[in-house]
């Protein structure tokens, strides 16, 4: 059976189509349309890499910031569930996942079977999650991407609040205006981020192997210093930005997502 996982952002969408055995496309784009129109979008992007449409895929679950605006899905799904199961389906071992996303971070610590034993959540404050890295790239005039390479060339880090987005993009400001390296106030971005990560870390403790899982997972530097403050080396799936889009691919295997539900339904898979 074919099922499809479809991942909401605010500005982004990402979709993930498994057939049972494995997952068989995955794929995103960024996008400015309502969340319902972005995801038709990505999941048929998705389908057209493997010639199929839409109607060879017989369950969908939607997760992110924008599940309860998919129409079409038979379920919604929390991006908790969704990231947690797709880390332990790209990594057997996980026992700690954290998911760095644009608009928030959490942590999970899974039980033995794949549950979510203990959860905590950072989406109020911009200063650790992906958008604050994305904000400091803005204005230290560079791509998203370059953010991690230029912290690891860094000779040391500027000092950039941890506490508080407002004070952490005042810092930014401030240092650009002193006239400190680029380098040097990306690795102090970095830094900044990892401190608030590794809280959630510490909050739900580390069982069995350590996974980050999401967008900031891509970002070389972010993973060392969360690992310099930690004390354990994590482990960064390949593609860690389609976790939790197959996670919801994966819960759309179960019975329950074959029932078609209120539009924005949750399932607690």
């Amino acid at each position: 059976m074919w099922s499809a996982g479809i991942d909401i952002g605010s500005h982004s969408a990402r979709a993930a189509v498994f057939d049972g055995q494995a997952v068989r496309a995955a794929t995103g784009l960024v996008s400015e349309d309502d969340a319902d129109t972005a995801a038709r979008s990505v999941l048929g992007r998705a389908l057209a890499e493997m010639g199929l449409g839409q109607e060879a895929v017989e369950r969908v679950v939607a997760t992110g910031w924008g599940r309860r605006q998919v129409s079409f899905a038979h379920r919604a799904s929390s991006e908790l569930v969704c990231a947690s199961r797709g880390a332990r389906w790209l990594v057997p071992a996980a026992g700690t996942v954290v998911d760095i996303g644009a608009e928030g971070c959490r942590a999970m610590r899974l039980r033995p079977n794949g549950a979510v034993e203990d959860s905590a959540e950072n989406s109020k404050c911009a200063s650790g999650t992906g958008a604050f890295i994305e904000l400091a790239a803005l204005y230290l005039k560079v791509p998203l991407e370059r953010v991690g390479p230029l912290a690891l060339a860094a000779d040391g880090r500027a000092d950039i609040s941890a506490t508080c987005a407002v004070f952490a993009e005042s810092s930014i400001i401030s240092q650009i205006h002193r006239g400190e390296p680029v380098e040097r106030i990306a690795a102090g971005v970095v830094w900044s981020v990892a401190i608030r990560v590794t809280d959630l870390i510490k909050r739900v403790g580390v069982a069995g192997q350590l996974v980050l899982v999401g967008g900031g997972a891509l970002n070389p530097a972010l993973v060392r210093a969360i690992e310099d403050i930690a004390g354990v080396r994590p482990v960064v799936p390949e593609q860690p930005q389609f976790a939790t889009a197959i996670g919801a691919a994966l819960a759309g295997q179960s019975r329950e997502a074959g029932r078609p539900g209120p539009r924005g339904s949750e399932g607690a898979w």
